[in-house]
Order: C-alpha cells, then sequence, then structure tokens
C-alpha cells in the first residue's frame, strides 16, 4: 500500500470503520480496514498501487507538434498534478486548440476547471507560445 498520497487522509471512525478522503475534491470512501479504505480510494482515483494513473498514456497517437504537447502534458503537467493525484492527458489538438482530459483526483474536483484553465493552459502557453496554444478545453470524459 502506498501512504505518500499526501493528499487522502485516512482515519478511523468511532464505530471501528475506516474513511479514505480526498481532500482537494472531498470525495470518501470506505472499509473495515485501513488498507481497505486507501485501496478504495486508490480504485475511485484510476491509480495503481504505487499511485500512478491506469490512464495509458496518449502522446503514442499523435506525431509532430501535438505528440510534443502531449508529451509536456504527461510529464511535466502530470507530475504537479500528481500531488492531488491528479493526472491529465491530450485527446486532441487541433487549430491551436488543446482538448484535455483530467483525471484521477482532478475528476470531479471543484477546483478543476480553474487548474485546467489557470494552470495547464498557462504552462501550456509558458512552453510553446500563445499562438500554438490559443486555447484550452475540456473533454467530455473529465
Amino acid at each position: 500500500m502506498n501512504d505518500n498520497l499526501a493528499s487522502v487522509i485516512v482515519a478511523k471512525n468511532a464505530n471501528g470503520t475506516w474513511d479514505a478522503i480526498h481532500v482537494p475534491s472531498g470525495r470518501k470512501t470506505e472499509g473495515s480496514t485501513s488498507a481497505e479504505a486507501h485501496k478504495s480510494m486508490l480504485d475511485l482515483l484510476g491509480l495503481n498501487q504505487a499511485g500512478e494513473a491506469n490512464e495509458v498514456n496518449t502522446s503514442s497517437q499523435f506525431e509532430g507538434l501535438p505528440k510534443a504537447i502531449a508529451q509536456f502534458i504527461e510529464g511535466p503537467i502530470t507530475e504537479t498534478l500528481s500531488f492531488h493525484a491528479g493526472w491529465a492527458r491530450l485527446i486532441s489538438y487541433a487549430s491551436g486548440v488543446a482538448t484535455i482530459q483530467l483525471g484521477g483526483g482532478c475528476k470531479g474536483c471543484p477546483s478543476s476547471q480553474l487548474t485546467l484553465f489557470n494552470g495547464v493552459k498557462s504552462q501550456l502557453q509558458s512552453r510553446f507560445g500563445e499562438d500554438v496554444i490559443i486555447d484550452v478545453v475540456p473533454s467530455l470524459d473529465s
């Protein structure tokens, strides 16, 4: 079990059951043991036992500039999002607009739209330029 998910708190209830709470999103799982509650949270967030995204990287689906964008999203951007057990993937890129899926701790988080538009977009524009990344839009699966 990986107890290094800083954004997840596991606590015992008065009735003896255990809760795991993903602090940024407020999502909660329960279990009869600490390990069970933690495992349920990993499953809910789509993470493996190492705390890494189960979601497959999309960079292999692209070539050229879109591939470089996808690799940047899968690398430095996802590394930043991982502090809250989140991840990001490029779904498509056309005419300066990147469609991005947020998952893990970001999925369902009230701040995910702010993260996408203020964090991810600005990081992409800093790396690739505002003429290359005109806008970002969330994937419908986010």
